[in-house]
């Protein structure tokens, strides 16, 4: 059956952040438009598994912070379950280390909170037509990051190190524990335990002291 010309084919869609506040706003947004229709809402992770099982929405847009659950974890989940779903990041985290997590756990597009309401209603369908929408005021910070990496030679293997992944194991192989980096570097435990799965996979190694002996064996650290 023809659809007929002057009918909107909506794109339906579930917000998710533990700020009732931001929820609003971002139904405000998606609201003023034809296309675009909010079927249900959110506060945490959980909320976003459930969710997403029971209404299969086309789009989901999923804060990273939030209680019980946080949103990396949940994408992670709904992407296992339903690869159909777009998810849209969007957060108060302009952050390189917060994009990346996003992007591996299966997020097609990150947009921070405070982007014009074109931007996110844009990204929006973006992610909708298999895009992947990333804000500006991130993608330069990942190209910095790529910029700052450097090879490391491991046997016959070249291992790409950022300069941030670099300082994280020189601290470990100092003994210091996941705090004592973060507080050392500036960072939270949350993204210092997201550099040592990453040196683990990049290293091939199942735990810390693995890690280490790998490290000094390849002449990093000394």
């Amino acid at each position: 059956m023809s659809v007929p010309i002057d009918e909107v084919q909506t794109i339906e869609i579930v917000i998710v952040d533990d700020e009732k506040f931001v929820r609003g706003a971002l139904r405000t947004y998606l609201s003023q438009t034809k296309d675009l229709v909010v079927v249900a809402e959110g506060e945490n992770g959980e909320d976003a598994i459930r969710l997403a099982r029971e209404h299969r929405p086309d789009v989901m847009l999923i804060d990273l912070q939030m209680p019980v659950m946080d949103g990396v974890t949940a994408i992670r989940h709904i992407v296992a379950q339903n690869q159909e779903i777009g998810i849209l990041v969007v957060t108060g985290h302009i952050s390189d280390i917060h994009l990346k997590a996003a992007l591996l756990a299966g997020a097609g597009g990150y947009v921070v909170k405070d982007a014009e309401p074109e931007r996110i209603v844009a990204a929006v369908r973006d992610v909708h037509a298999g895009d992947c929408p990333i804000d500006p005021a991130v993608a330069h910070l990942l190209i910095e990051d790529l910029r700052g990496s450097r090879p490391v030679t491991r046997g016959d293997q070249n291992i790409e190190l950022t300069e941030r992944e670099e300082e994280v194991l020189k601290l470990l192989c100092d003994g210091r524990s996941n705090s004592e980096i973060a507080a050392e570097l500036y960072l939270s435990e949350s993204t210092v335990k997201y550099h040592l799965v990453r040196l683990g996979r990049k290293f091939s190694t199942r735990d810390r002291l693995q890690l280490v002996v790998t490290a000094l064996r390849s002449g990093l650290v000394s």
